[in-house]
């Protein structure tokens, strides 16, 4: 509230600047000069706002004893300077199994801006169950903590400390894939892995920071200073290939963390009398070998749920397929299992093998968090059919090219990739069509849809009902509110898709004043990552716009000739008739991954063509 006195202070101080605004001013001409001369001065920057947060100290310790046991060490200060940071560090979430770990809170308190600190209080620990493996008996164990921390504001340092301990055992070795930034700078950060003489510590790094000196190699620990932020952007590349990284295993070679795998899987195989009788359920209608597989892989698919959650809490041996069958759900492996159960209770030989992501994949210290998926090989084709128990059959399309199979062949350790795509003739999405417009403002037209490459995932188009969505999916982008009222499929093929569907709009155009507004094709912010692509490819939209007779376009879409960047090229061309106009559209990328400086012109031609007068035709009755 102000005081009378400050008021009447106000009040005399208007009236003073009143009087001056009337009365003559003899310094007006210098007083522009000055301004003038102020105006030619460069700007004086203001000084840039302090980050959300900043990572003080940030350590990570395990460490591996002679009897099996572990533990797994944190210790994390973090200055909050904005609320947006606080969901991460104000409110903690710690994960643990209960029956196999001891966790234990060191600390966990705000040190305030003036220096008292706020410990946590005692309402301030929940316990709760990941959102993953959250309502699944099997996974009951695995628990967070979550630490409610009191008294955090702006300025406050954010610390928490504890250590989880696991049983003999419980882990069969150590391992992890640690991203050593983060989006917010960090002051000091640590990394330090113990275990017995004779069990050694197998490093890789990428993007070690050249400030840091040479990266680890036979060493316990490290500490790095002075990390700058490194921000997440939407399509950025994973971070393991853009930031500082390093992963570690105790497992040895590839060869042998690949047997444990695939072992573990073998074992858990188990047939059993309810799985003979469903197999002959499935199967019994069906002759070929290959249509046998599909069958036990769809009804599969249909009943049995696939729980995902992070892999280092995932039992160390899954349950036998059996079991996880009567219970309808189980991790990706225990869904191997039981698909690989049936398989073998078909008399189908299979044998398995693991997808890992090119991206994270690392010989050095390879680990579960790497896996894809786990499959069925079948066949005698080179490579062989991949079959997984959620996805079905897995070929070379735009959800699994940039993976690589693992698998043994005669004793020996063998790669499949699924290359990725590189060529944007292999990767078109085409669409075109005439829709023609009547006197209440609705339409009706045919559309053309061709897709291949990286637009196609032909094993989740196989059902009417997922053709019928993705052509809908589409036509929506081209022409919004409207319904696909029938279809015919001309091509369904790994990599190629065609149909063509009869179209009418859902609901009248849009008016505007006594005129009809039709919105054409939509397309797709300052950045410093690059932009990942899952592939080159070209996008072309050629659709015809038909209206009746008498009728008058006002306005209609500008063209933009090839415009863009070395990555690409942006073009829209206008053709006109009578009572009719054609719109052209082309969107060509030719590499998988854009620099943040290139994609910007890239950007400004594609958001060109999003704006109002490059996508709008209006008609006159």
């Amino acid at each position: 509230m102000h005081s009378a006195s400050g008021e009447k202070a106000r009040r005399h101080e208007g009236t003073k600047a009143r009087r001056a605004a009337r009365a003559p001013c003899p310094f007006l001409p210098l007083l522009a000069l000055h301004l003038a001369v102020l105006a030619a001065l460069p700007a004086l920057a203001e000084p840039p706002a302090p980050p959300d947060a900043v990572i003080q100290l940030w350590e990570q310790r395990w460490t591996l004893h002679d009897d099996g046991s572990s533990v797994y060490h944190v210790k994390q200060h973090v200055q909050l300077n904005n609320e947006r940071a606080y969901g991460e560090f104000a409110d903690p979430r710690i994960t643990y199994h209960v029956d196999t770990d001891q966790l234990e809170i060191i600390a966990a308190r705000v040190k305030r801006p003036d220096g008292t600190y706020r410990e946590l209080p005692d309402y301030g620990r929940v316990e709760a169950s990941p959102e993953g493996s959250a309502g699944w008996p099997a996974f009951a164990g695995i628990r967070q903590k979550v630490l409610i921390l009191s008294g955090v504001e702006p300025g406050c340092v954010a610390e928490l400390e504890y250590k989880i301990t696991s049983q003999p055992s419980s882990k069969p070795f150590l391992a992890a894939d640690v991203r050593l930034d983060h989006r917010y700078p960090i002051v000091q950060r640590t990394i330090a892995v113990r275990t017995p003489k004779n069990v050694p510590v197998r490093w890789a790094c990428t993007g070690w920071p050249a400030s840091a000196g040479k990266p680890p190699g036979n060493v316990e620990s490290f500490t790095l200073k002075n990390l700058p932020a490194v921000p997440d952007e939407p399509q950025a590349p994973p971070w393991q290939t853009r930031c500082a990284r390093v992963a570690f295993t105790t497992v040895g070679s590839v060869e042998a963390w690949l047997r444990a795998e695939l072992d573990a899987i073998d074992a858990g195989a188990v047939e059993s009398d309810l799985i003979v009788k469903l197999v002959r359920e499935w199967t019994k209608d069906v002759f070929e070998p290959a249509d046998r597989l599909r069958a036990i892989q769809e009804k599969l698919a249909g009943s049995f749920n696939v729980v995902e959650f992070e892999p280092a809490w995932r039992p160390a041996a899954p349950r036998p397929a059996p079991e996880a069958l009567r219970s309808s759900y189980g991790t990706p492996e225990e869904a191997a299992a039981v698909l690989l159960a049936c398989a073998r209770a078909a008399g189908l030989p299979t044998r398995l093998g693991l997808l890992v992501h090119d991206d994270l994949w690392t010989d050095a210290a390879p680990q579960k968090a790497f896996v894809a998926a786990y499959v069925l090989l079948y066949g005698d084709a080179a490579p062989p059919d991949l079959w997984e128990a959620r996805r079905g059959r897995i070929v070379r399309d735009g959800s699994w090219a940039g993976h690589t199979l693992l698998t043994f062949g005669d004793n020996q350790l063998v790669r499949s990739p699924l290359p990725p795509w590189t060529d944007a003739d292999e990767s078109r999405c085409v669409l075109n069509g005439t829709i023609k417009l009547t006197a209440d403002g609705q339409y009706t037209g045919t559309m053309t849809v061709r897709t291949t490459g990286l637009f196609v995932a032909s094993e989740s188009l196989r059902s009417t009902d997922a053709q019928k969505s993705r052509i809908g999916a589409l036509v929506g982008r081209v022409l919004p509110n409207t319904s696909v009222e029938s279809f015919a499929v001309k091509t369904l093929a790994p990599g190629s898709f065609e149909a063509t569907a009869q179209i009418k709009s859902s609901k009248p155009l849009k008016k505007l004043e006594q005129r009809f507004c039709v919105q054409l094709p939509l397309a797709r912010r300052e950045r410093s990552t690059p932009v990942r692509l899952a592939g080159p490819f070209e996008e072309r939209v050629e659709l015809t716009v038909e209206w009746p007779a008498g009728w008058k376009a006002d306005a209609a879409p500008a063209e933009l000739t090839a415009a863009g960047a070395e990555d690409g090229s942006v073009e829209q061309r206008i053709t006109s008739g009578e009572n009719r106009l054609t719109l052209t559209r082309t969107i060509r990328l030719a590499g998988r991954e854009i620099a943040p400086e290139r994609f910007a012109r890239l950007r400004d031609s594609i958001n060109t063509l999003r704006s109002e007068a490059w996508r709008t035709l209006v008609l006159q009755p």
